[in-house]
């Protein structure tokens, strides 16, 4: 689906939506001064963008006016130095999810805004490019940034040994570089909320997708400029987003208190989860939270002082948390359990939760 094949159509298609958002009159007459072309030429237009459902004709032809139609496409560059993600949202995109569910429009939004205000805060970079569309099936979204790079920036501001290592930490959330102005949960809960969330930046590429409730670290042939954050959701999701957070929040304290760490992430090529040195990476912040799950799918095996670090060592530190490791294999769950069956505070098994 695209708006059109030169940039002359591509410009006047473009106005043409733009003019019906906005309500203007005779959008026809209009369109011909300002590109300098026929009736004939501007109605083809129109043809042309009510076949792909862009617009919608309403009326007769001598009293025909149009509407927007079911797929919608908006784009645009923006100095990264000048804007606020709250006006750039409504100005230019909020109108992508217009008389879509209201659930469908606040993931939407929470989704925009918090890549949008990670790119301005956080990318040193100048420029950012914004990309939406909208058909029957899908909504999709992608923000790019000219910047340093999310994991080069996590890996450098934190003193990882490895940007690999920013993923990591990026998948269990509470992550942030700027800790007196953000939480560090947009990223976690951006990519629990669409279907679809990923991130790709330098060579490598962090996603979530909820088809399976997985994370995967995917290492890239080329290297990518700046960061770049594509998300896709169906308009006729039923996720609401404030379900979302009540499932990885207490209760009580309102906090953000519930993480899940993909063990797998850990995992680089040709290792195996043997040392004490891997299992501290995979714990490291975690005591932000109350409630940590272990996700093992993917692990095949691990070492006993691994499982001593973690099940052990650091739930001896940290008696007020509790560790659920799930989607165990058999050999995993037999080292797990060493540990989970003398301590009450250990729970899982290898089905999911």
């Amino acid at each position: 689906m695209d708006i059109g094949k030169t940039s002359q159509s591509r410009s006047i298609r473009r106005h043409l939506i733009d003019a019906v958002r906005a309500g203007r009159a005779d959008i026809v007459a209009e369109t011909c001064e300002r590109f300098g072309i026929t009736r004939q030429a501007v109605h083809r237009h129109l043809a042309y963008l009510t076949r792909e459902r862009f617009l919608e004709a309403v009326g007769t032809t001598r009293g025909r006016t149009y509407r927007l139609g079911p797929n919608r496409w908006q784009k645009g560059n923006y100095a990264l130095g000048a804007i606020t993600e709250d006006r750039v949202y409504a100005g230019d995109f909020e109108y992508i999810v217009e008389g879509l569910p209201k659930n469908v429009r606040d993931i939407w939004h929470y989704g925009f805004t918090e890549m949008l205000n990670n790119a301005i805060d956080h990318s040193g970079g100048t420029v950012v490019r914004i990309v939406a569309r909208r058909s029957d099936e899908w909504l999709a979204l992608l923000i790019r940034d000219d910047g340093e790079g999310i994991f080069k920036r996590i890996a450098r501001l934190m003193g990882l040994g490895d940007p690999r290592e920013a993923i990591l930490e990026l998948s269990k959330g509470k992550l942030t570089t700027d800790p007196e102005n953000h939480t560090g949960e947009g990223i976690f809960f951006t990519s629990r909320v669409f279907d679809l969330f990923r991130i790709t930046s330098g060579d490598l590429a962090f996603s979530h997708t909820d088809a399976s409730d997985r994370d995967f670290l995917v290492h890239l042939e080329g290297t990518t400029a700046g960061t770049t954050v594509g998300m896709i959701l169906s308009p006729k999701t039923e996720r609401i987003l404030a379900s979302v957070f009540d499932e990885y929040t207490d209760a009580d304290t309102l906090d953000f208190s519930k993480t899940v760490v993909p063990i797998r992430l850990a995992l680089y090529e040709g290792e195996q989860l043997v040392s004490r040195s891997q299992a501290k990476r995979i714990m490291n912040r975690v005591e932000r939270f109350r409630n940590v799950v272990l996700d093992f799918a993917g692990v095949d095996m691990v070492g006993r002082s691994f499982v001593d670090e973690i099940f052990r060592v650091f739930s001896q530190r940290h008696p007020e948390i509790v560790i659920a490791p799930i989607n165990m294999n058999a050999q995993v769950q037999r080292e797990v359990g060493r540990f989970s069956e003398t301590d009450d505070r250990t729970t899982g098994s290898g089905a999911e939760p």
